[in-house]
């Protein structure tokens, strides 16, 4: 089978090929927006997560349930993939989130781990 999408991405990555394809493509954009904080990029207000805004309140479940609303939000945006299932663990300064992920034109699926601690928000 053919790769679908193409893209690239520096991160990680100290010299060529930036190249990334389909899932892994799919992962690295949905990485991009979950950690940029809502009104970062210029000319795109609405790109992006409050979730840097919300992590220092206390992590109630009031709190975790914005978390994921925000989270389901940025998935869903994205045609090319949908998730199946999430779960959250709150520590004492870090939420782990695991997203588990189907992508729509290859039918595969994968697991998409993000985190989110206290430490780094900057105030």
């Amino acid at each position: 089978m053919a790769n679908i999408y193409r893209g690239f991405s520096t991160t990680g990555k100290v010299r060529a090929p930036y190249t990334l394809i389909d899932g892994e493509l799919i992962k690295a954009d949905l990485l991009n927006e979950l950690y940029t904080k809502r009104g970062e990029r210029v000319m795109r207000p609405t790109y992006g997560t409050r979730i840097w805004d919300i992590i220092m309140n206390p992590l109630d479940q009031y709190v975790v349930a914005e978390i994921k609303e925000d989270i389901e939000r940025i998935v869903s945006k994205d045609s090319r993939v949908e998730m199946t299932d999430m779960f959250t663990d709150v520590l004492d300064h870090t939420i782990r989130i695991t997203l588990h992920l189907k992508f729509k034109p290859f039918l595969s699926e994968d697991t998409l781990f993000v985190e989110y601690a206290r430490e780094n928000v900057e105030i």
